[in-house]
């Protein structure tokens, strides 16, 4: 990993994680109800424990299932100072138990028709879970010790006791590369009553292409972070701008100093043919012509840098189209059709468009979370 910048891991039995539906699918409503789920289990104030979540997807009518994680601030500062010690930075907080779980659905191990019993193995912690045809319904992590098969079967009989779900169909070992396996693999065959198969895992979970959710990052410590970040976008913007602004009076300057020779010219000219003032006409209606462009090209500029802003984090724009007459056409991807309706309502309110409205809006479903495609169409008010 990246010695200045470095993601952390939280093993899964320093955390508290449970899976819950909630009767919504609209994130601000998820995310509250997902906060009220987490103070209602756990008997601490708000202020001392961290909240976050991942939506599996909706798997019944009007809800949405979550990977709900909660853990103690303190565990978390104090991990985090140890990494600021050392001279690195915190990226973000990840939970273990997702960040293997994607990567198990990612390598294909997991598959959607089976019921799999997951036993990670790893140097100082192990945990396991079940996933139900693709979907974790269930985990439970421990420290290594000599009760080992102890805390496995704990976790199966927690399994069966609170949740009625198919009985396990296959048994998926998985442990890092500095774990050796040669002498208890036959033990942990005779172990179990399913087929047992054994995975090496020798990537980094912390890869950024795994699209992890929960972060365990404490809120006051992500803001300081977006804060510093805004700041340094701020000042790259705004170099930008000046360097932009620059060159455009620099190519202003050039462009008025040709025209001033050729009109000298010209007048030479007219005043010894007045038959050439007809053309001197044309000439000069065509240079308004190109002023007009070159002050709408500044117009499109500052209505493109004024609208970015409205643009809400939840909301990925892939394009940002003008075609040269009188419209604007925001191109992207949002999580739902409500968040492309509320930038809609945010661009009515610019004075530069007259009129804004959805050419289209396509949902599409990425690994089980829904997504709208849209491309929204801005008149301009010239």
């Amino acid at each position: 990993m990246d010695k200045e910048k470095k993601v952390l891991v939280i093993p899964r039995h320093l955390v508290f994680l449970k899976f819950i539906d909630v009767p919504s699918l609209e994130d601000s409503e998820i995310e509250k109800m997902a906060e009220y789920q987490a103070l209602k289990e756990i008997p601490h104030p708000k202020e001392e424990i961290v909240i976050s979540y991942r939506n599996l997807g909706s798997f019944k009518n009007g809800f949405s299932s979550l990977m709900l994680a909660v853990a103690g601030k303190d565990m978390i500062q104090k991990r985090i100072q140890g990494l600021q010690s050392s001279g690195a930075k915190v990226e973000g907080i990840r939970l273990h138990s997702e960040l293997l779980y994607l990567y198990l659905l990612k390598k294909g191990i997991i598959v959607s028709d089976k019921v799999s019993f997951i036993v990670y193995i790893g140097v100082e912690d192990s945990e396991v879970m079940i996933v139900n045809r693709g979907r974790i319904v269930f985990s439970r992590g421990f420290k290594n010790n000599e009760k080992f098969f102890d805390e496995v079967d704990r976790s199966t009989m927690a399994y069966q006791r609170y949740r009625d779900n198919d009985a396990i169909e296959n048994v998926i070992v998985v442990y890092p590369s500095d774990v050796d396996m040669k002498d208890v693999r036959e033990h942990i065959k005779g172990h179990f009553s399913a087929p047992v198969t054994f995975h090496e895992c020798s990537e980094d979970l912390t890869e950024s292409s795994f699209s992890a959710k929960i972060n365990l990052l404490p809120k006051e410590v992500s803001r300081r972070k977006t804060k510093l970040q805004k700041r340094q976008e701020s000042i790259v913007t705004y170099s930008l701008l000046g360097v932009f602004i620059v060159l455009f009076f620099a190519f202003f300057s050039f462009k008025m100093y040709e025209k001033k020779k050729f009109v000298d010219i010209l007048s030479v000219k007219i005043q010894n043919a007045q038959s050439q003032v007809q053309g001197l006409d044309v000439y000069l209606k065509k240079t308004d012509v190109v002023k007009k462009h070159i002050e709408r090209g500044r117009f499109i500029v500052e209505l493109l840098e004024r609208s970015y802003i409205l643009i809400p984090s939840d909301i990925a724009i892939s394009g940002l189209d003008y075609n040269g007459k009188d419209s604007v056409f925001y191109k992207g991807t949002s999580k739902g059709t409500s968040e492309v309706f509320a930038l809609v309502k945010k661009l009515e309110g610019l004075k530069y468009f007259s009129k804004v409205e959805v050419k289209h809006a396509t949902k599409k479903k990425v690994r089980g979370e829904e997504f709208t495609d849209f491309n929204i169409q801005c008149q301009l008010n010239i």
